[in-house]
C-alpha cells in the first residue's frame, strides 16, 4: 500500500489547522480592557487588532454598526461581536448572548448582519 497519498491529506489537514489557529484572534483578557460607551477605533485601539469585519443593520429606526473579532476560549476559537449604536459601544459578547439580552431591536440587527455574513 502506498503512504503517499495519506500523508499529503495529513499534511494538508496540518495546514489547514495551523492557518486557523494562525489567524487574528481576541483573547478573553483583552476582554477587560472594553467599556461602554467606547467608540469603534477606542475599542479597536485598546484590543489591539482590527476586527476581521464590520457591517451595518438598522431596526426600526435604529442603525447599530457590529464589529467581528475571533475569540480564542482557550479550547477553540468562536465568533464575538461588538455592538455600536451612535457610535458608542452598547453591547459585546458571544451570538448567544445576543440573542439573550433584552434589546429587541439589537438582537434583530445580529440577526440580519449575520445573516450577510454566513460562518460568522
Amino acid at each position: 500500500m502506498n503512504a503517499r497519498p495519506l500523508q499529503r491529506v495529513l499534511a494538508a489537514a496540518l495546514v489547514a489547522a495551523v492557518a486557523a489557529c494562525a489567524a487574528p484572534q481576541i483573547y478573553h483578557g483583552q476582554l477587560s480592557a472594553l467599556d461602554k460607551g467606547l467608540s469603534p477605533a477606542d475599542a479597536v485601539a485598546r484590543l489591539k487588532l482590527p476586527p476581521t469585519w464590520t457591517d451595518t443593520a438598522t431596526v426600526e429606526g435604529r442603525t447599530f454598526t457590529f464589529q467581528r473579532y475571533a475569540l480564542n476560549n482557550g479550547i477553540q476559537t468562536d465568533l464575538y461581536l461588538l455592538a455600536y449604536e451612535k457610535e458608542r459601544l452598547v453591547f459585546w459578547g458571544y451570538v448567544a448572548e445576543f440573542r439573550r439580552q433584552a434589546d429587541r431591536d439589537l438582537s434583530a440587527a445580529v440577526g440580519q448582519v449575520l445573516a450577510r455574513h454566513p460562518g460568522g
